[in-house]
């Protein structure tokens, strides 16, 4: 995963993270980059309660990180069991990782699609009367609706489909933010 983007990783060598772990994160990561592309500077999962990883990412970075708190992450069933839930396991580890890739790119497209996410959202509600989306989050509305496409795929809501197209074009717009490798530490004048 590391070598074939050229991620930095860390957090990958705590107690908890196994390899089959590993595997599902580098499959989604494949999976959602080549889908998606993005200046993607790397990966950290951390460990917190409240589900903020606190893994630390450097705060001068401006590069966009995806950011797995380690308590989202389903712990590998044993080997006698995973012929059992192995489907489920990866299931879980993949949702986990579109929900962060889902929030990079809502940042890698300058959270642009917000706008949209509302407009989207307030005609589900008004057409429906109710509506599976918060209308106060236009965030959280992008991440459902997109995490809803690449888990169902065709048989997606329609306003999943919405959210998760609005999100994908904003963030393959042209965007503000700098890949971080390309920036220079050099001071002006030298």
């Amino acid at each position: 995963m590391a070598a074939g983007h050229s991620l930095e990783t860390r957090g990958f060598d705590r107690e908890g993270i196994d390899v089959r772990t590993v595997r599902e994160i580098a499959s989604a990561i494949d999976r959602l980059l080549t889908k998606y592309p993005i200046p993607l500077r790397g990966i950290v999962i951390g460990e917190s309660g409240d589900g903020s990883a606190n893994e630390p990412v450097p705060q001068h970075d401006i590069a966009l990180w995806i950011v797995l708190d380690q308590a989202a992450l389903p712990q590998s069933p044993g080997a006698a069991r995973r012929r059992w839930f192995g489907r489920g396991f990866e299931r879980a580890v993949f949702t986990a990782v579109v929900r962060e890739y889902a929030r990079v790119l809502d940042r890698a497209g300058d959270f642009r699609a917000h706008h949209q996410a509302w407009e989207t959202v307030v005609t589900d509600s008004l057409n429906s009367r109710r509506t599976n989306y918060d209308l106060l989050d236009p965030a959280a509305a992008l991440i459902d609706g997109f995490t809803e496409v690449n888990l169902r795929g065709k048989r997606a809501g329609k306003t999943a489909k919405l959210l998760h197209d609005a999100l994908a074009n904003a963030a393959s717009g042209p965007s503000t933010l700098v890949d971080s490798t390309d920036v220079s530490l050099a001071r002006p004048g030298r």
